[in-house]
Formats: structure tokens, C-alpha cells, sequence
């Protein structure tokens, strides 16, 4: 197993979301509640547009509070992300 693998597989917050998991909670909420736009989704999560898109596109791990936050905002927005 290489070191991303161990990484992806490695549960980021206490509900058990593994890295792959989250980028994907991530996707789905920018696709469904910012028109599919990182910028947007940015504003919203308060993070810089080149760290969510690192999320997005798999350079940059995700961490458990912007998938806290992402569950927040889904919540208020009455969006299905999980």
C-alpha cells in the first residue's frame, strides 16, 4: 500500500470519513449547492480558492473541519450530500 492510499483510507473525523469520502461529500456539495463552482464553494466554507480546489482535485488533504463546515452548510441549504 503507498503512502496516498494510506492517507485516502485514514478517517478524518469521528464519524469515520475517510479522505475519499470527504473530497467526495466535498464535490457534491459544490455541484449541487454553488452551481459547481470551487470559487463560490470557497466563499462559503471561508477557505482560499486554491485549498478547496486542492481538495477537489486530490492535491491537498481534507481535514475535519471543513467537512464539519460542508455538513453545516448542506444542512442549512437542505442538501442531500451523503
Amino acid at each position: 500500500m503507498n503512502d496516498e492510499a494510506k492517507i485516502t483510507n485514514q478517517a478524518i473525523d469521528d464519524r469515520g470519513t475517510n479522505e475519499t469520502e470527504g473530497r467526495a461529500i466535498l464535490k457534491r456539495l459544490r455541484d449541487t449547492g454553488f452551481d459547481g463552482s470551487d470559487e463560490q464553494l470557497a466563499v462559503a466554507l471561508g477557505r482560499p480558492l486554491e485549498e478547496v480546489q486542492g481538495w477537489t482535485g486530490g492535491a491537498e488533504p481534507v481535514d475535519d473541519d471543513v467537512i464539519m463546515k460542508a455538513r453545516g452548510i448542506a444542512k442549512e441549504r437542505g442538501l442531500e450530500i451523503e
